[in-house]
C-alpha cells in the first residue's frame, strides 16, 4: 500500500479538429456576439481555442459533418475538411437538413468535385441542402 496521496484528475477535453480552425471564422457564435466571417478573438489560427475548457455551449456541442464522418465506415475525404475546402458542412433541424457554411470569398467552394459524392447521397435521400453565406441561407437542393 502506498502512503502517498494520489489524486484523480478529471479527464481533459480533447480537440479532435487538429489544426483546423475554419469554423472559428466561418460561423457565428451568439454567446460571444461573433458574426460569421470574422475570426473569433479566442481562436489561435491553426492551433485552436484559447478558452477551450470554458468555451461557449454552442462551440462545445458543435461538430462539423467532416469531423463526425471520420468515425464512420466511409468518411468524407481529407480534401473536404473545412480548412482545405473552405466549406463547413453542418446540419439544421436536428440533422434533417444539410447546411454548407461558406465565406464570401469562397461562396462556390461547395461546388468542388470532391463534394459531389456526398451531395449526391444527400439529394438521393431527399435531404434538403442549403448554403449559408453572410448569414443568408439559400436552398440549393
Amino acid at each position: 500500500m502506498s502512503d502517498t496521496n494520489e489524486t484523480v484528475n478529471a479527464p481533459q477535453e480533447v480537440n479532435h479538429c487538429g489544426n483546423c480552425t475554419y469554423c472559428c471564422n466561418a460561423m457565428k457564435v451568439r454567446e460571444l456576439d461573433k458574426p460569421a466571417n470574422t475570426w473569433c478573438t479566442h481562436c489561435r489560427k491553426g492551433s485552436g481555442c484559447t478558452i477551450y475548457e470554458t468555451r461557449p455551449e454552442s462551440c462545445r456541442v458543435y461538430e462539423c459533418l467532416w469531423l463526425r464522418s471520420q468515425q464512420m465506415d466511409k468518411p468524407l475525404p481529407a480534401v473536404t475538411r473545412p480548412d482545405k475546402s473552405h466549406v463547413v458542412v453542418g446540419t439544421l433541424n436536428e440533422g434533417n437538413e444539410i447546411v454548407l457554411y461558406v465565406k464570401p470569398a469562397h461562396r462556390d467552394a461547395w461546388k468542388a468535385p470532391a463534394f459531389a459524392p456526398a451531395l449526391g447521397l444527400f439529394v438521393s435521400r431527399g435531404v434538403p441542402v442549403y448554403v449559408s453565406c453572410n448569414d443568408q441561407l439559400t436552398r440549393v437542393f
